[in-house]
């Protein structure tokens, strides 16, 4: 990997004592592990940032703000450790709006590094109230007020993001990034590691109704969310799940958590085929596991019978109060409450009564989207976009890392692309429903899980709002297969819109030919209308020094995902 922003940490010259509050921000986050930063450097951050470097990370310059808390985020998820990002004060930390928000609503362990504006100069035009900012949108916040809480605030800052799982962020004033330090090295030998939060068990009440509750049930369903995934119990679910002889679902966020498991739906909600969501409605009890019950997971209300017993398990008390439909909420580790259910439920039930068995693994496997019949509508120069993403779920290596940008067509990828786990399904627009923060994820992803083939799927519309981007990805010359659903339009405008008798050019757009912008970059790039347009990805996985290949692919605009029914309710 060539990064040309970087120098080689055994070619650095050692770094001088650290003289300024500034510097200690860098020495601080290189003495607790930080390898890599992402950023765009302004006055505000240059110092902080240029003192990290020196402490032996590697800087990944990004072309704007949005990409740079993308890139972490990306980095973050893939990697499974926290994403740093670096960024100016006032504008810089604007520009990073859409992605924070993002991160915040996903869960994603994010430090970003700001500058900040001194107490009490409202008058610069740097200013913004941004701790009022970052912390209305959710994110957490430190701000040192004056240079001998830097370190401890820093330390604080990184900690925090790791053990809340949000992003958080350290404002720097200037003033006190200018404080010279006397005793610079005052609380920046930090360990490498950072604290971890304890193991919360349910309380003895709702350990009881939920056993009750699995007792009572005939056709228990295991819906999974992340939450599973970052507390390690995919083995002790499952467990779970032979005990009690239910059928498995996750979040889109936690798609892959149980690849390979006979006994698992895939995602639960809209993603779901209709096969599956049958099996989903006809569950009388689901037991929701680190799990959010948004209205994707839910399919606006509908995907669990009106009678089903909702239950969630959640250590984060305000994400058990968001879902009115929720009837046993149980505040708790993920972890320790299955381990404690474990304990607790011995024999409940003969074999012969469980749901499984009745129901059959056939039924499951039946259920894939990969064996639903369609009609392939490919032709008149343009590939149905079902039709290009079995083709490529074959043509892409198991151990994949795939990316999903927002839009109409991200039914299609995680419809029929397969993952290894959910760190390798990143889904930029799930939290927020942004568009455009997809390329900057894939380019974070790259880099914190190296040893997956990175994929992203991106629309056309979302690629315009981040072709600067393409330039990093160039510069960097990472391995990412970039695959661009172009219909010419915000496809799921049109499809919402089209038989209200509105005006449609107000979301259609003249053909972008992908291919020329990406040589543009340097990028390789191939257009794909057919099937056989597709032997480039072969050709390209087999180069051993391989940088990034981009797909045009026009596809069939009239192929409409099936979640799309739900797509616009509530907006």
């Amino acid at each position: 990997m060539s990064i040309s922003q970087s120098v080689p940490a055994g070619d650095r010259p050692v770094a001088a004592p650290p003289q300024t509050a500034a510097h200690v921000v860098g020495r601080v986050l290189g003495d607790c592990g930080v390898e890599h930063v992402f950023g765009v450097t302004g006055s505000g951050n240059f110092v902080a940032t240029s003192a990290l470097i020196e402490a032996g990370a590697t800087f990944i310059a990004a072309r704007h703000e949005a990409g740079a808390v993308s890139m972490a985020d990306g980095y973050a998820r893939a990697g499974g450790r926290v994403g740093v990002a670096s960024v100016h004060q006032g504008p810089g930390l604007t520009n990073t709006i859409t992605s924070l928000v993002e991160a915040v609503k996903s869960r994603s362990p994010l430090l970003l590094v700001t500058g900040d504006t001194s107490d009490g100069a409202t008058r610069s035009n740097f200013y913004v109230p941004q701790v009022d900012l970052v912390t209305s949108l959710g994110a957490g916040s430190e701000r040192p007020r004056h240079g001998q809480e830097v370190a401890s605030a820093t330390m604080r800052a990184l900690a925090r993001a790791e053990t809340e799982r949000r992003p958080v962020v350290l404002h720097l004033p200037l003033d006190v990034q200018h404080s010279p330090m006397s005793n610079p090295a005052d609380g920046a030998a930090g360990s490498k590691g950072h604290p971890t939060g304890g193991f919360q068990p349910p309380s003895g009440n709702s350990l009881d109704r939920l056993v009750a509750a699995i007792e009572a049930a005939q056709r228990p369903l295991i819906l999974a969310g992340r939450g599973v995934w970052t507390t390690g119990s995919r083995v002790a679910v499952e467990e779970l799940r032979d005990r009690l002889g239910a059928i498995m679902a996750t979040s889109a966020a936690a798609h892959g958590l149980f690849a390979g498991n006979p006994w698992s739906l895939g995602i639960c909600g809209g993603f779901a085929s209709r096969p599956a969501a049958t099996i989903v409605r006809d569950a009388d009890l689901v037991i929701g596991l680190g799990v959010s019950y948004t209205k994707w997971t839910t399919r606006h209300g509908t995907a669990f019978a009106p009678g089903a017993t909702l239950v969630q398990v959640d250590n984060d008390p305000a994400a058990l109060s968001a879902d009115p439909r929720v009837d046993l909420p149980v505040e708790g580790d993920v972890a320790a409450t299955v381990n404690a259910l474990l304990e607790r439920l011995t024999g409940i039930r003969p074999r012969e009564q469980r749901w499984d068995v009745r129901l059959g693994a056939e039924a499951v496997a039946d259920s894939a989207w990969n064996v639903q019949p369609f009609h392939d509508e490919t032709g008149d120069g343009r590939i149905d976009p079902r039709t290009l993403s079995l083709l490529l779920d074959g043509l892409m290596p198991a151990e994949r890392t795939v990316v999903v940008d927002g839009g109409h067509f991200v039914g299609f990828p995680s419809m029929y692309w397969s993952v290894p786990d959910p760190a390798g399904y990143l889904f930029t627009g799930a939290g927020f429903q942004s568009i455009g923060l997809g390329l900057g994820a894939a380019v974070g992803a790259a880099i914190g899980g190296p040893d997956r083939t990175v994929v992203l799927a991106i629309g056309d519309g979302g690629l315009h709002m981040s072709l600067v981007e393409l330039d990093t990805l160039a510069r960097l010359r990472l391995p990412v297969l970039a695959v661009v659903y172009n219909d010419a339009a915000y496809g799921a405008e049109v499809h919402h819109y089209k038989d209200s008798g509105a005006d449609l050019g107000l979301v259609r757009f003249p053909d972008t030919d992908f291919v020329r912008v990406a040589a543009g970059f340097g990028i390789e790039g191939a257009t794909v209308r057919q099937p056989k347009d597709l032997d480039v990805v072969a050709r390209w996985l087999a180069c051993e020094n391989r940088g990034p290949l981009l797909l045009d692919c026009k596809i069939v605009t009239t192929v409409v995902a099936d979640y799309q029914a739900e797509a616009f309710i509530g907006h």
